[in-house]
């Protein structure tokens, strides 16, 4: 059923059914009621992918995220893609990859969408390859980057102080008496690098020595690590981790060394994800505030989409969430 079947039932022309279609006026009510009760029997939907190729207005929003299995990530999408819909935005959810060029190309192809707007989620989209795309394929579509940064006049951040909450939770540690403690690194993004620098300037304050070790970012990595670390006979009375499923390798790598939580052992992740609760013990974790963070995304961009003011950078206080560890 297209539209010129409807405009031949209807006994009008396709012009007058586009305009019914679209609510626009200079039609009369009679026409307009017969119009639209032929619409009805048919249950006519109009293609929406046509009507944005005429319009140049396809009410389409790209959301970009490096690895869709990452609970975090895809958690944080559908967030974003429920608010925007509520606002009668449809969203596409793109899986780029870790590789920077790759996640470069994904630009281009919400470009060839006609995207109204795009969110990155992750600091891993900050990069000068992110940048240049955006440039060249969208550089007058508003872009937000969900806890990372882009120095583009198009773009917006909201980000997470991860440096403010790390050096929390490490400051946290030492008030509780702790001395030695490691801070298990996972992927090398900006964001674990302000992970990191909270980490050294808590422990630097204290004075008390730093020790970074990096992991795969994966929980069978962590604990291969950390369990070599325990059985090295190293010193640890402490733990903070990059994110929960590293810390909860440490976790397992400690209890199956009989050592107690929070008694000979502290463990902290980041992220306040549902592994935090499922673990056993229940696992202390720093919330870096997803459902806030995604939410003042999609705010964000709803925001610049209706033409109002918007915050180049939003900033989102975590907090620590004590458990079990």
């Amino acid at each position: 059923m297209t539209i010129y079947d409807i405009a031949k039932e209807a006994g009008v022309s396709g012009s007058t059914v586009s305009r019914v279609i679209n609510n626009r006026p200079g039609i009369n009510a009679e026409t307009r009621k017969r119009v639209q009760a032929v619409l009805a029997k048919y249950d006519y939907s109009p293609d929406e992918a046509a009507r944005g190729l005429v319009s140049r207005n396809s009410g389409m929003i790209g959301i970009l995220v490096s690895d869709i299995r990452n609970l975090h990530y895809i958690e944080g999408a559908y967030i974003i893609e429920e608010k925007m819909l509520e606002s009668g935005y449809c969203s596409i959810i793109l899986n780029t990859g870790d590789d920077s060029g790759g996640r470069a190309g994904y630009i281009k192809l919400l470009a060839s969408r006609r995207v109204k707007g795009a969110v990155l989620i992750g600091s891993s989209f900050g990069t000068p390859d992110i940048e240049a795309a955006i440039q060249l394929h969208l550089p007058s579509v508003p872009v937000v980057i969900a806890n990372g940064r882009l120095d583009l006049p198009n773009a917006y951040s909201v980000v997470a102080d991860e440096r403010g909450g790390v050096h929390e939770a490490a400051s946290y540690l030492l008030k509780k008496g702790r001395k030695d403690i490691i801070y298990l690194d996972g992927l090398d993004t900006p964001s674990n690098a302000e992970k990191r620098c909270g980490y050294i300037a808590a422990m630097e304050e204290a004075g008390q020595a730093c020790r970074v070790v990096g992991t795969d970012g994966t929980y069978h990595g962590a604990l291969s690590v950390f369990a070599s670390i325990l059985d090295s006979g190293e010193r640890v009375d402490g733990v903070i981790a990059a994110v929960d499923i590293i810390a909860m390798g440490a976790e397992r790598a400690a209890y199956d060394r009989a050592l107690r939580m929070p008694d000979d052992i502290s463990i902290i992740g980041i992220d306040n994800s549902p592994y935090a609760e499922l673990s056993t013990p229940r696992l202390s974790s720093l919330d870096t505030k997803l459902s806030q963070l995604s939410t003042a995304c999609a705010d964000t961009l709803l925001a610049v989409l209706g033409g109002r003011e918007a915050e180049r950078v939003s900033i989102i206080r975590p907090s620590l969430v004590i458990r079990e560890t």
